[in-house]
């Protein structure tokens, strides 16, 4: 005789997950590899040269961020408003931008613009009206 397969709770959880919160996950899982990879050609590549969180401030950073999305992830509503306070860390070097177009730094540039948008539109999607009504279930 067989026995049935027990299927954890998070499944079910993971199924009902509106698209919005899934592409928001996306966007903000996008945006912390752009800048995991910037951190690294930051310090490895050009050592620091005196910009960015540096590589411990940076690295916490990340490792906030990661927990802060597996909470999303899940449901959980505080989590959800902190990824509103990671945009707005994410639109602090937007005044840059004209100085790094006219320095050439267009790589710099595109990655500053492409992770706020990426946030941007993650935060909007997760608090559209069919992803606030899921976290409300879930929290």
């Amino acid at each position: 005789m067989t026995r049935p397969i027990a299927v954890p709770e998070a499944v079910g959880k993971e199924r009902d997950r509106p698209t919005r919160v899934v592409c928001a996950l996306i966007g903000l899982w996008v945006g912390w590899a752009m800048s995991s990879l910037a951190l690294l050609a930051n310090q490895f590549v050009f050592h620091g040269s005196g910009i960015g969180p540096g590589l411990t401030l940076g690295f916490l950073s990340l490792v906030v961020q990661a927990g802060t999305f597996v909470y999303v992830a899940r449901g959980h509503l505080f989590a959800r408003a902190v990824t509103v306070v990671f945009l707005l860390l994410a639109a602090l070097p937007l005044h840059m931008l004209g100085r790094l177009i006219l320095e050439g730094s267009n790589w710099s540039a595109t990655y500053t613009i492409a992770n706020f948008a990426l946030k941007a539109l993650a935060v909007f999607l997760l608090f559209s009206k069919k992803a606030t009504k899921w976290f409300a279930n879930h929290s």
